[in-house]
């Protein structure tokens, strides 16, 4: 492949967006994996959709990134507040930062207070696992994890785990 070839195909990238459907052990006591990215990608926008309701265990979960070289879970966020009794349809967002916690906002539309702003620009991430981590059993409840991003190098996907 000539180097026009790579050229062209770079500026060809297209934003992917990949969601991950829930189950009820991802807010059980300890790691969940939520996607596996294959090479370097950046993250622009990651959010979860609470599809059955929060158990009333005070779950407090963390977005968390495993790198494949390295193996050392490293944080994406901070902790997130306690969690218990959210409904279907509730929406978490997060602003990117590693010092921004993950919360539950209210259905989101185009005037609703509690939307997510992506703060952190984009987030660039090597081959690794995204997962949630909590050491708190929620007793209950399912959230849709969905990111969006952006491949840096032809070929770099996420799937969900």
């Amino acid at each position: 492949m000539t180097l026009g070839t790579r050229a062209q195909l770079f500026q060809n990238r297209t934003f992917g967006c990949v969601r991950r459907g829930g189950l009820v052990a991802d807010l059980g006591i300890g790691t969940a994996n939520l996607f596996i990215v294959s090479g370097v990608v950046d993250i622009h926008f990651m959010f979860g959709v609470i599809t059955t309701v929060i158990g009333a265990g005070l779950a407090v979960p963390r977005l968390q990134f495993v790198p494949t070289v390295g193996a050392v879970q490293v944080p994406l966020s901070a902790v997130m507040g306690a969690i218990n009794g959210q409904a279907a349809g509730e929406v978490i967002t997060w602003d990117g930062l590693l010092a921004g916690a993950p919360a539950v906002s209210a259905q989101l539309g185009t005037s609703e207070t509690g939307e997510g702003v992506w703060a952190g620009g984009h987030l660039t991430l090597a081959a690794g696992t995204i997962v949630l981590t909590n050491t708190v059993d929620s007793l209950g409840g399912v959230i849709d994890w969905y990111v969006v991003y952006l491949p840096k190098v032809f070929g770099t996907t996420i799937v969900a785990a």
